[in-house]
């Protein structure tokens, strides 16, 4: 009985080191995950909108700043970060609805990131669903960067896009 014991405590034991090696090779499957999807323009785009989860992720609060660096590119992610600061409190900065569904009342379906059209270090990748009754396209312009590609704007296909919005002055 007294083997059983000791047995099933050194089997605990080795499970319990193996479990510390299994999440290390988690973290670095995760971090090789975020590598991939800075090496495709659209895994990006889809990374972007896993983080966003219909607007319930940090991505456009201030509790967001490390992914407005690890999704845009300097210009889009300082102009979202000064949105999110310099509205005076109590007021409605340039970020008014959902900038990734182009909506503020929204109930999505057929929700689809297309692949992705590269032309040097710039891509653009479509990104469709629909609103309620309402078929939208919205297509992301991507630039390559030292550090992977970055979205560097959001066009939402009325002649308006997520840069002009954001420069607007209040």
């Amino acid at each position: 009985m007294k083997r059983t014991k000791t047995a099933g405590l050194t089997l605990f034991l080795i499970l319990i080191g193996l479990s510390g090696g299994t999440g290390a090779r988690a973290q670095n499957g995760a971090a090789k995950g975020a590598q991939t999807a800075a090496a495709d323009p659209a895994a990006v785009v889809r990374e972007l909108y896993r983080i966003h989860r219909n607007g319930y992720g940090p991505l456009f609060t201030k509790k967001g700043r490390k992914y407005h660096e690890q999704f845009f590119d300097r210009k889009l992610a300082d102009l979202i970060w000064k949105d999110l600061t310099e509205t005076p409190e109590g007021e409605v900065g340039h970020i008014d609805g959902d900038p990734l569904f182009n909506a503020q009342d929204m109930k999505i379906t057929k929700f689809a990131v297309g692949a992705a059209a590269v032309e040097g270090d710039a891509a653009t990748v479509p990104v469709t669903f629909m609103n309620y009754d309402q078929k939208v396209k919205i297509t992301f312009r991507l630039s390559k960067t030292g550090t992977g590609w970055k979205i560097s704007n959001i066009l939402y296909g009325d002649g308006s896009d997520f840069v002009k919005i954001l420069s607007e002055p209040m």
